[in-house]
């Protein structure tokens, strides 16, 4: 059964993280190189680019600019997902940035509530249509990073959650979503604090 993670962002991830709109194309490309993914393929029927994992999950990264090309955007995301034979929202992830989160942190929302507005219609999109006779229906889920998400912690521990969401508590994991505090992070506490003097207006 395919699994499929989508990375909304336009194509100049390459200067994450700099740019926050690009976070989340950022997140599937670094899983890509970093979790023995195979090589990006193009697929000019899907209107996108896909990693393949032994595993059935499947990463995906759109030709359009998700921020700025959002209706070429939205036919894409629903050209992969029909592409891949993905239909229930179980399946499938959307990869973005959140300006109002902390730096290096991450969350998982459902539907488009408080998401930015250039991925909301890409998140309409593949939602499933409201049928008669159905009391409530699934909503995509989201994986939100903080601005400026920091590559090092945020990306494979939210991967990992994923895998565990999907696979159970027993996939096999490198297990960083369980560590809060990495080598790399040493600068979290700084940001916090000079986070507090500005709010003192010092």
């Amino acid at each position: 059964m395919v699994r499929c993670v989508i990375g909304l962002g336009g194509p100049l991830s390459s200067q994450f993280p700099l740019v926050r709109a690009h976070v989340g194309r950022a997140f599937v490309e670094h899983v890509a190189e970093t979790q023995s993914f195979g090589a990006w393929r193009s697929n000019s029927v899907a209107l996108a680019d896909f990693a393949e994992h032994g595993s059935g999950v499947v990463l995906v990264r759109l030709w359009a600019d998700c921020t700025k090309e959002t209706v070429q955007a939205s036919v894409a995301a629903k050209q992969a997902l029909k592409y891949l034979g993905v239909r229930s929202p179980e399946h499938f992830v959307l990869a973005h940035a959140e300006t109002r989160k902390a730096c290096g942190r991450f969350l998982c929302g459902e539907g488009n509530h408080l998401a930015p507005a250039w991925a909301k219609p890409i998140i309409d999109a593949v939602a499933p249509e409201f049928r008669p006779g159905r009391k409530a229906i699934e909503q995509p889920l989201r994986i939100i990073f903080g601005a400026n998400a920091v590559l090092q912690s945020a990306f494979p521990a939210a991967f990992e959650w994923l895998l565990k969401r999907w696979f159970g508590p027993d996939a096999v994991t490198d297990g960083a979503v369980l560590r809060r505090r990495l080598a790399q992070d040493v600068r979290r506490k700084e940001l916090g604090l000079e986070e507090q003097r500005i709010k003192a207006g010092r």
